[in-house]
Protein backbone atom coordinates (compact mmCIF):
# COMPACT_ATOMS: atom_id res chain seq x y z
CA UNK A 1 0.00 0.00 0.00
CA UNK A 2 1.27 3.27 -0.92
CA UNK A 3 1.10 6.67 1.05
CA UNK A 4 -1.51 7.89 -1.20
CA UNK A 5 -3.94 5.13 -0.54
CA UNK A 6 -3.47 5.47 3.64
CA UNK A 7 -4.22 8.97 3.13
CA UNK A 8 -7.36 8.39 1.47
CA UNK A 9 -8.69 6.04 3.68
CA UNK A 10 -7.64 8.21 6.59
CA UNK A 11 -9.64 11.08 5.33
CA UNK A 12 -12.47 9.23 4.38
CA UNK A 13 -12.31 7.33 7.97
CA UNK A 14 -12.50 11.24 9.29
CA UNK A 15 -15.14 11.99 7.10
CA UNK A 16 -17.33 9.37 8.23
CA UNK A 17 -16.23 10.18 12.06
CA UNK A 18 -17.21 13.96 11.61
CA UNK A 19 -20.51 12.40 10.19
CA UNK A 20 -21.06 10.16 12.92
CA UNK A 21 -20.23 13.64 15.13
CA UNK A 22 -22.40 15.49 13.52
CA UNK A 23 -25.44 12.91 13.50
CA UNK A 24 -24.84 12.60 17.38
CA UNK A 25 -24.54 16.25 18.26
CA UNK A 26 -27.84 17.22 16.29
CA UNK A 27 -29.66 13.65 18.38
CA UNK A 28 -28.29 15.30 21.27
CA UNK A 29 -29.61 18.64 20.20
CA UNK A 30 -33.34 17.62 19.62
CA UNK A 31 -33.19 15.39 22.69
CA UNK A 32 -32.32 18.60 24.21
CA UNK A 33 -34.85 20.85 22.68
CA UNK A 34 -37.42 18.40 23.36
CA UNK A 35 -36.45 17.91 27.14
CA UNK A 36 -36.69 21.70 27.83
CA UNK A 37 -39.99 22.35 26.08
CA UNK A 38 -41.19 19.32 28.22
CA UNK A 39 -40.20 21.15 31.80
CA UNK A 40 -41.31 24.03 30.75
CA UNK A 41 -44.89 22.57 30.08
CA UNK A 42 -44.83 20.69 33.00
CA UNK A 43 -44.11 24.12 35.55
CA UNK A 44 -46.15 25.86 33.26
CA UNK A 45 -45.71 28.80 35.62
CA UNK A 46 -48.05 32.04 35.37
CA UNK A 47 -46.03 35.23 36.47
CA UNK A 48 -47.78 35.41 40.13
CA UNK A 49 -46.74 31.75 40.80
CA UNK A 50 -42.89 33.28 39.47
CA UNK A 51 -42.79 35.95 41.42
CA UNK A 52 -44.13 34.14 44.72
CA UNK A 53 -41.13 31.48 44.52
CA UNK A 54 -39.00 34.23 43.81
CA UNK A 55 -40.13 35.84 47.28
CA UNK A 56 -39.90 32.33 48.98
CA UNK A 57 -36.69 31.94 47.19
CA UNK A 58 -35.38 35.26 48.83
CA UNK A 59 -36.78 34.25 51.98
CA UNK A 60 -34.55 31.05 51.94
CA UNK A 61 -31.37 32.50 51.10
CA UNK A 62 -31.92 35.62 53.83
CA UNK A 63 -32.37 32.54 56.50
CA UNK A 64 -29.61 30.90 55.23
CA UNK A 65 -27.44 33.54 54.58
CA UNK A 66 -28.08 34.97 58.41
CA UNK A 67 -27.20 30.96 59.79
CA UNK A 68 -24.16 30.53 58.03
CA UNK A 69 -22.65 33.84 57.65
CA UNK A 70 -18.88 34.19 59.11
CA UNK A 71 -20.33 37.65 60.14
CA UNK A 72 -23.93 36.86 61.86
CA UNK A 73 -23.38 36.64 65.99
CA UNK A 74 -24.93 32.77 67.20
CA UNK A 75 -25.94 33.23 70.67
CA UNK A 76 -27.29 30.42 72.68
CA UNK A 77 -29.93 30.62 75.17
CA UNK A 78 -30.20 28.58 77.98
CA UNK A 79 -33.37 28.51 80.60
CA UNK A 80 -32.92 30.55 83.63
CA UNK A 81 -34.12 28.34 87.25
CA UNK A 82 -36.19 25.83 85.73
CA UNK A 83 -36.51 21.80 86.17
CA UNK A 84 -36.47 21.17 82.32
CA UNK A 85 -33.61 22.07 80.11
CA UNK A 86 -34.65 24.19 76.91
CA UNK A 87 -32.17 25.60 74.81
CA UNK A 88 -32.11 27.74 72.01
CA UNK A 89 -29.67 29.62 69.54
CA UNK A 90 -30.01 33.01 67.78
CA UNK A 91 -27.73 33.50 64.86
CA UNK A 92 -28.02 37.62 64.24
CA UNK A 93 -26.90 39.69 61.54
CA UNK A 94 -26.33 43.50 63.20
CA UNK A 95 -25.78 44.56 60.05
CA UNK A 96 -28.67 43.60 57.80
CA UNK A 97 -31.45 43.46 61.06
CA UNK A 98 -31.62 39.58 59.95
CA UNK A 99 -31.60 36.95 62.63
CA UNK A 100 -33.19 33.21 63.04
CA UNK A 101 -33.89 31.83 65.85
CA UNK A 102 -33.94 27.78 67.01
CA UNK A 103 -35.03 26.21 69.91
CA UNK A 104 -35.33 22.74 71.69
CA UNK A 105 -36.67 21.28 74.85
CA UNK A 106 -39.44 23.89 75.69
CA UNK A 107 -42.22 23.03 77.86
CA UNK A 108 -45.17 23.15 76.64
CA UNK A 109 -47.84 26.07 77.32
CA UNK A 110 -51.66 26.94 78.09
CA UNK A 111 -53.71 28.01 74.60
CA UNK A 112 -53.79 31.96 76.15
CA UNK A 113 -49.74 31.59 76.62
CA UNK A 114 -47.00 32.17 74.18
CA UNK A 115 -43.47 32.35 74.53
CA UNK A 116 -41.48 35.58 72.92
CA UNK A 117 -38.19 36.24 72.10
CA UNK A 118 -36.14 40.03 73.01
CA UNK A 119 -33.86 41.68 71.44
CA UNK A 120 -32.41 44.03 74.32
CA UNK A 121 -30.13 46.55 72.34
CA UNK A 122 -26.76 48.38 73.85
CA UNK A 123 -27.57 51.85 75.59
CA UNK A 124 -30.25 50.82 77.94
CA UNK A 125 -32.86 51.53 74.60
CA UNK A 126 -36.18 50.16 75.05
CA UNK A 127 -36.80 45.84 74.79
CA UNK A 128 -37.48 44.73 70.76
CA UNK A 129 -39.94 42.79 70.44
CA UNK A 130 -38.32 39.69 67.96
CA UNK A 131 -41.20 37.41 67.62
CA UNK A 132 -44.10 35.12 69.30
CA UNK A 133 -43.66 31.13 69.34
CA UNK A 134 -44.65 27.86 70.78
CA UNK A 135 -43.95 24.73 70.77
CA UNK A 136 -44.62 22.10 68.21
CA UNK A 137 -45.34 18.27 69.34
CA UNK A 138 -41.37 17.89 69.66
CA UNK A 139 -40.63 20.62 71.98
CA UNK A 140 -39.11 22.85 68.80
CA UNK A 141 -39.82 26.32 67.44
CA UNK A 142 -38.23 28.71 65.45
CA UNK A 143 -38.22 32.38 64.92
CA UNK A 144 -37.70 33.59 61.31
CA UNK A 145 -36.55 36.74 60.17
CA UNK A 146 -38.97 38.83 62.34
CA UNK A 147 -38.93 42.89 61.78
CA UNK A 148 -35.91 44.26 63.59
CA UNK A 149 -34.11 47.26 62.27
CA UNK A 150 -30.52 47.15 60.78
CA UNK A 151 -27.98 47.77 62.95
CA UNK A 152 -28.94 47.28 65.94
CA UNK A 153 -26.42 46.72 68.57
CA UNK A 154 -27.74 43.41 71.10
CA UNK A 155 -26.89 43.34 74.43
CA UNK A 156 -28.71 40.33 75.01
CA UNK A 157 -31.32 37.75 73.88
CA UNK A 158 -34.38 36.81 76.05
CA UNK A 159 -37.16 34.64 75.62
CA UNK A 160 -40.27 35.24 78.15
CA UNK A 161 -43.69 34.10 78.49
CA UNK A 162 -46.25 36.56 77.95
CA UNK A 163 -49.92 36.52 77.12
CA UNK A 164 -50.98 34.82 73.75
CA UNK A 165 -51.31 38.03 71.40
CA UNK A 166 -47.85 39.08 73.14
CA UNK A 167 -46.63 42.05 75.20
CA UNK A 168 -44.81 45.39 74.66
CA UNK A 169 -42.56 44.15 77.67
CA UNK A 170 -40.82 41.16 78.63
CA UNK A 171 -42.83 39.86 81.03
CA UNK A 172 -40.92 38.45 84.32
CA UNK A 173 -39.66 35.66 84.72
CA UNK A 174 -37.30 35.17 82.30
CA UNK A 175 -37.39 31.92 80.83
CA UNK A 176 -34.47 31.88 78.46
CA UNK A 177 -31.09 34.35 78.34
CA UNK A 178 -27.73 34.52 76.10
CA UNK A 179 -25.03 37.74 75.99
Amino acid sequence: MDDDEGNIRTSTALAWIGWILAVIFLASAAWLAHRMAFVRGELNLSEGDATQLRVQLQHAEKIVGVVTSPDASHVVLTETGQPMHPVGEVSWQKNQGTLVFLAAGLRPLPANRTYELWLLPTGGKAPIPAGLFRPNEDRGATVVLPPIPANTDAKQFIVTEEPAGGSTTPSLPIVMEGR
